[in-house]
Parts: C-alpha cells; structure tokens; sequence
C-alpha cells in the first residue's frame, strides 16, 4: 500500500483528488468528522473528497488498515 502517511494540507472545504491503481476493489475510510467512506474497484479510478473540518485526518485502507494519507485540514 502506498504511498504510506503521505502528509498533504488543505483548506477546509478543497477538494481532494485521489488516484487508485489496484489489483482488487476496497474501501477508504477518512477519519473526518462526519467520517467518509471511499469505494474503489480494481484498476484505475480517481476519486474525490471534501473535508470541512479543520483538524487531522487520517486516510486508511479499510481492509488492511494501512494509513495512506494524514492530511492537514486548516
């Protein structure tokens, strides 16, 4: 899984864009508040998502727990 804590900072309320390239389907979980749920497929895709609360977050790999992102919500 990687990139592994990769750290990112963004405005509250920017979106992010995500890009996935993997050999099965799954799920991000964003430890926002409220929490989010990011299902991808197997393959390519690309996301997005928008945090509105200021503070860390964390985004994992649901299945392995692996943290991919910590981003910085200002």
């Amino acid at each position: 899984m990687g990139p592994n804590a990769e750290q990112i900072t963004v405005s509250a309320g920017d979106p992010i864009t995500i890009t996935l390239e993997t050999d099965r389907a799954g799920e991000l979980h964003v430890h926002s508040k409220p929490e989010q749920y990011v299902e991808f497929e197997a393959g390519r895709s690309t996301k997005e998502l928008t945090i509105r609360t200021p503070g860390t977050v964390e985004i994992e790999e649901h299945d392995s727990e692996a943290v991919v992102a910590v981003v910085e919500v200002r």
